[in-house]
């Protein structure tokens, strides 16, 4: 480890905490304690942090107090992970029709809450609120994630994304991480000329970025036999990676992908070093894998429903994301006995139902 690496993860990050009023440096440090938990020490926490979350919408939040009532249910009622189950699945138009008034924590203070709002990739955008604190477990378990890939803190990386940086503080933020931040909509020729030139000036150690974006820019690179950097690792993330498009960037810039996947209101999955499954953040989230019944599917594919352990402002309660996933029990990364996934499938809304009951994953 660098001395960069060590003032960035040692000095700079904690002094960032103290300015926002986070605990990154902290969650990261509870993260690397907590990966090498067994089976049922996770449980364990996930019970601890589930009966103060059920007591807290109990209380706090009025959409909550409301479903509990009519389901004759009391916060003592949901005790295990499996009583869960006796409550509905929450859907993005349950939080549109009660958001904000009704399903926000009334307890967190405005000052306290960050808004955020997904992509609208399932169609309209989703808004809602996190606290400080599910904000820092987050951005800890991606750092976590990045580490497995061999990235430090202080590193140089480059983000390729679509969407331009505005904003003092994310600009400050960039300069500060060592990132490199590119951006093209249409990723033309012309602007994948101009990435390819900064990217060769700047030669970053890792890169993330979508997986479409990185495609076409690899397609390019193979196609015009361009000599390019090669990176420790790349990170992708945002949209499915097809296995077509992981053989095309790792030839074109000679390293490998590690893909992750995240939604608003569950756990991240961060792909393992040894690239055959996806180890998840047990510790942000319970993550239930359903069939069509709403039955716990043992292995292979199913819905992804989650209940963020962290997040007070606008709880999500077996929440619905509409992705799909295929379920393994045994996590190859570090055998801890608790499940794992293989494989990110997509969307549930991209899928054709076969007459014979089979499921059919659609690219467009």
């Amino acid at each position: 480890m660098s001395l960069q690496n060590i003032l960035s993860e040692k000095l700079i990050l904690p002094m960032s905490d103290l300015l926002l009023g986070r605990e990154v440096y902290t969650k990261l440090k509870f993260l690397e304690e907590s990966k090498t938990w067994q089976k049922g020490e996770i449980q364990n926490f996930q019970r601890e942090m589930l009966s103060k979350l059920i007591k807290h919408s109990y209380q706090n939040v009025p959409y909550y107090s409301e479903v509990f009532k009519s389901l004759k249910l009391r916060p003592d009622d949901i005790r295990e992970i499996e009583d869960l189950k006796k409550l509905p699945i929450l859907t993005k138009k349950d939080i549109r029709e009660n958001f904000p008034n009704r399903i926000i924590g009334q307890n967190i203070p405005i000052k306290h809450r960050i808004p955020l709002g997904s992509s609208g990739s399932t169609g309209e955008p989703l808004r809602f609120y996190i606290t400080n604190l599910s904000y820092s477990l987050s951005i800890a378990t991606s750092l976590r994630g990045w580490y497995w890939m061999g990235y430090k803190l202080g590193d140089k990386y480059a983000k390729i994304s679509v969407n331009s940086r505005s904003g003092i503080s994310k600009k400050s933020q960039d300069l500060v991480n060592r990132c490199l931040y590119l951006h093209s909509k249409s990723v033309s020729e012309e602007d994948i000329r101009n990435i390819l030139h900064k990217l060769d000036k700047f030669k970053p150690e890792f890169i993330r970025g979508y997986p479409s974006t990185l495609f076409l820019i690899s397609d390019y690179i193979i196609k015009n036999d361009i000599k390019m950097i090669k990176p420790k690792a790349i990170a992708t993330t945002g949209e499915i990676c097809f296995g077509y498009m992981r053989q095309k960037i790792e030839d074109a810039f000679s390293s490998k992908i590690y893909d992750a996947y995240s939604g608003e209101g569950g756990a991240t999955m961060f792909e393992a070093p040894d690239h055959l499954s996806y180890f998840i953040a047990h510790e942000q989230a319970i993550t239930e894998v359903i069939d069509e019944d709403g039955s716990e599917v043992e292995e292979g594919s199913g819905e992804v429903v989650s209940t963020n352990l962290w997040n007070y402002a606008v709880p999500f309660i077996r929440y619905a994301v509409k992705d799909r996933v295929t379920k393994i029990k045994e996590n190859y990364f570090n055998k801890n006995g608790h499940f794992s996934v293989a494989k990110i499938e997509g969307r549930d809304v991209d899928i054709l139902r076969l007459p014979n009951g089979k499921n059919l994953i659609v690219h467009f």
